[in-house]
């Protein structure tokens, strides 16, 4: 499988800015995520329509795709970052011109709802991207320590990033060992691209899954619909993330989320591997999606066995 990466990062470089789903909370959240980044040497391009709001879009479907395709086809930005998540990027799929981004690979981070086009991007190009932190959230915050270091050498330096290891306090592990591709991010929006043309070829893959605010039942109900469509069948191994806050209601019977796992995974004849410090949390772990990973159960670790820049 021919994977294209785009060009890694360079200080001074220009980031292109846009917002595919909902619109930043504030524009003063966009405001300090932008000092944050220009603090760091890098000047700044906005799509058009990062601060106009639709009910819960940042405009409409065909402005929103529209500043995501000239942020492609412009050669002065070398990268594109998400502004926040929400919800939309599904909507503009259709509408994202795919030769353009094809001809002018480059960088693009985000996570959450912008999983939506991480899998049409590597379905339709087979283009690396980034699962990352957003402008107008963790970087209005600034980013720190480990986490801020291991993001930027990911977009700026051709090394392979350091391994990844599971900490949960009840581990659901499958001591094999297992090689693909990590494809994935949150499993509502992965979910519902199934059977569509923006979901790719999964053989081989490797998943890496999260999810937030959800209650346990539609977690089960996801992942249901993932197996008997037979998602499951020809990946090599599955990383879980968090999960965060999906509890059940107040007084209602529930599974545990632990318990969904079991269930799901205990028959399957693939390495799997829970605790990842991935998701809607502080300091969530960035990667690269769409390069060659490891995924060790008897370690209890996720491995990278390339960079995501060239």
């Amino acid at each position: 499988m021919h994977i294209i990466k785009p060009n890694r990062l360079r200080c001074g470089d220009i980031i292109g800015i846009c917002a595919p789903a909902s619109p930043p909370a504030s524009e003063a959240n966009l405001n300090r995520g932008i000092s944050y980044l220009e603090q760091l040497g890098f000047r700044i391009e906005f799509g058009k329509n990062v601060l106009h709001k639709n009910g819960y879009l940042a405009g409409s479907d065909k402005q929103r795709a529209a500043d995501l395709n000239s942020l492609y086809a412009n050669p002065k930005v070398k990268a594109i970052f998400t502004a926040r998540g929400g919800y939309g990027s599904q909507r503009i799929l259709p509408l994202l011109d795919y030769k353009i981004i094809k001809r002018n690979p480059k960088i693009f981070v985000g996570y959450s709802d912008i999983t939506a086009i991480h899998f049409a991007l590597f379905s339709k190009v087979r283009l690396v991207t980034f699962s990352g932190p957003m402008v107008a959230v963790e970087m209005a915050d600034g980013l720190k320590n480990t986490t801020e270091e291991r993001f930027w050498n990911m977009l700026m330096s051709k090394e392979k990033p350091n391994s990844i290891a599971g900490r949960a306090k009840k581990p659901i592990v499958k001591s094999r060992t297992a090689t693909g591709r990590l494809l994935g991010g949150n499993l509502s929006i992965i979910s519902s691209l199934i059977g569509t043309q923006y979901f790719p070829n999964i053989d081989d893959a490797i998943f890496i899954l999260e999810e937030v605010d959800e209650r346990p039942y539609r977690i089960d109900r996801m992942l249901q619909h993932m197996k008997l469509a037979d998602m499951f069948k020809n990946v090599n191994g599955i990383a879980l993330g968090d999960f965060s806050s999906c509890h059940p209601d107040k007084g209602k019977p529930s599974l545990t989320i632990h318990r969904i796992f079991q269930d799901m995974f205990s028959d399957l004849s693939i390495s799997v591997m829970s605790g990842i410090c991935y998701g809607h949390l502080k300091n969530s772990i960035p990667f690269p999606l769409g390069v060659r990973v490891k995924l060790e159960g008897n370690k209890k670790q996720l491995d990278f066995l390339e960079s995501g820049v060239c």
